[in-house]
């Protein structure tokens, strides 16, 4: 049955095979040492994918017959990243490559993993499970493999997933997101019949842990300027509070804590941004550079103004707002180039220094607090002896 649906595709992206093996000229060497050693071993997914696009693969993952056990009597370094589903990670020539058994998977009663997993000795088995058919190829060196017309589907750009989109969806519910994921950072259309299927079955979604949902969604602010997506298919509904408020149309930046700001761009209210913060499961010091951004968004970004908020906000705070407005960083480079210190711990005086002065350890902070806001305006201030005589002179705690 699997040869019946196998299908051979030569290089078409390319004028020579060549062209598409350079992105795989240096990995080359690990799939050739497990064949040589008797098993089928052939790179999957993502990386023909990408090399196909013409974009260069940044994970090589292979697909084989053998099982964990046997790739681990093959190569000196494995790691058991997801042994249960046949999965090692081999370190070799210095790269990391995830290994994974062919397998026929059975059951996806809480919509994130299989109940069952079997091994197998076909591609074709361990190809027809996956997600969508542009991550369904298969390259051993000189043949691509395409049991789905996925070679098609990434000249047209569309999205599509594996056989029933029913069930993709219902066996991993985080696929919704992946789908729009793809869409909104290769610039694919979803076909038609999986984006119905993203939309009727969005709800599933509530069933995946908060921690892979940031997972995806971080993956997809990262790269895509237009989220309406996220709206148009229900997916907003079911991972954000206030989903009506969502900014979808205009992320702009390139660091990640200034698209992500923009996301939340249009909230009338910071605690309810500290809610969606929370809900998602934000990390903390991402969470404190989205909220310090937005308190501080509509201040001047002056040379003085800029000084003055190095002591009300966080030096990465700084940077991200300047991103955030528009506006360039030289004025903040310049800030830090005149020698005006960042950050409280630039003070030239210490915590015992303080102590030694007669105050009690639990004073401190304070007072390096307000030390600091004198030393941001002017930075000759910044000498130990000058700092102790402000101290002794002005302050009173």
């Amino acid at each position: 049955m699997a040869n019946k649906l196998r299908r051979y595709i030569r290089l078409k992206k390319y004028k020579s095979q060549e062209a598409f093996y350079r992105y795989f000229e240096d990995h080359i060497s690990i799939i050739d040492k497990i064949r040589d050693n008797g098993y089928k071993a052939y790179f999957i997914g993502g990386c023909v994918r990408d090399a196909l696009m013409g974009r260069n693969p940044t994970d090589f993952d292979i697909a084989t017959n053998a099982k964990p056990e046997e790739i681990k009597m093959l190569f000196d370094y494995v790691k058991e990243t997801g042994i249960a589903f046949g999965t090692v990670t081999v370190f070799f020539n210095n790269i990391s490559y995830e290994i994974t058994t062919f397998r026929n998977e059975y059951g996806y009663t809480d919509y994130r993993k299989p109940d069952l997993i079997i091994f197998s000795n076909s591609l074709y088995d361990d190809i027809r499970r996956r997600d969508f058919t542009i991550n369904s190829l298969a390259y051993d060196g000189l043949w691509i493999y395409d049991y789905f017309e996925a070679y098609e589907h990434i000249k047209k750009k569309i999205i599509k997933t594996v056989g029933s989109a029913k069930r993709r969806f219902r066996e991993d519910a985080l696929r919704i997101l992946r789908a729009a994921r793809f869409a909104c950072v290769l610039g694919f259309e979803i076909d038609s019949n999986t984006l119905a299927n993203m939309s009727k079955y969005s709800y599933l979604i509530k069933e995946i842990s908060k921690e892979r949902i940031y997972s995806e969604l971080y993956k997809i602010i990262e790269k895509a300027d237009d989220l309406s997506i996220l709206v148009e298919t229900g997916i907003a509904d079911q991972i954000f509070i206030y989903p009506h408020q969502i900014n979808t149309k205009s992320i702009k930046g390139i660091t990640f804590e200034c698209r992500f700001t923009y996301l939340f761009s249009n909230y009338p209210d910071q605690q309810m941004v500290i809610e969606e913060l929370k809900n998602l499961k934000v990390d903390k010091r991402t969470s404190g550079v989205v909220l310090e951004v937005l308190k501080y968004s509509d201040v001047d970004t002056d040379e003085k103004s800029i000084r003055k908020l190095l002591t009300l906000i966080k030096k990465n705070s700084i940077s991200v707002l300047l991103e955030y407005k528009g506006q360039s960083q030289k004025v903040f480079d310049d800030v830090i180039t005149k020698g005006y210190i960042s950050e409280i711990n630039d003070l030239d005086i210490s915590g015992h220094d303080i102590m030694a002065l007669g105050y009690p350890q639990n004073s401190i902070k304070e007072i390096k607090k307000m030390l600091f806001e004198k030393v941001i305006y002017d930075i000759s201030l910044n000498k130990k002896k000058t700092l102790i005589d402000i101290i002794k002179t002005q302050i009173i705690i």
